[in-house]
């Protein structure tokens, strides 16, 4: 008869730590679960917010651009400066006139003729 009840005891044990371990996974997987959806959310939110900064700066760009026209920035000098000694409205130069001084047309084979001969040089 003990034999009959040990093996009872240890069939019934090993029952109820599978029903407890079963149960603790799926309350788990709920904890999980939620914590995930918690941080997707979080994620959408930082998405639309890297959407808002990049929108902003696409704008700041375009101000930027706006306010250093070379035209806009010659009527400013010309109505502000006056010649104050810090600088000349005279030294505002146009844009036909830095081509002039300011050569930065460089062609693509010139770049890579360079290249060639740097890299001829460092072998």
């Amino acid at each position: 008869m003990k034999e009959i009840w040990n093996s009872l005891n240890k069939f019934y044990f090993a029952n109820f730590a599978m029903v407890f371990a079963i149960i603790f996974s799926i309350i788990f997987m709920f904890f999980v679960q939620f914590k995930v959806e918690k941080l997707q959310d979080v994620i959408a939110q930082n998405r639309v917010n890297i959407s808002d900064y990049e929108d902003q700066i696409r704008l700041l760009e375009v101000e930027w651009v706006y306010l250093t026209r070379p035209e806009r920035l010659r009527q400013i000098s010309t109505r502000f400066l006056k010649n104050n000694g810090y600088a000349l409205a005279s030294q505002i130069k146009g844009e036909g006139e830095i081509e002039k001084f300011y050569n930065a047309n460089y062609s693509v084979e010139n770049t890579q003729e360079n290249n060639e001969i740097l890299i001829e040089k460092s072998i």
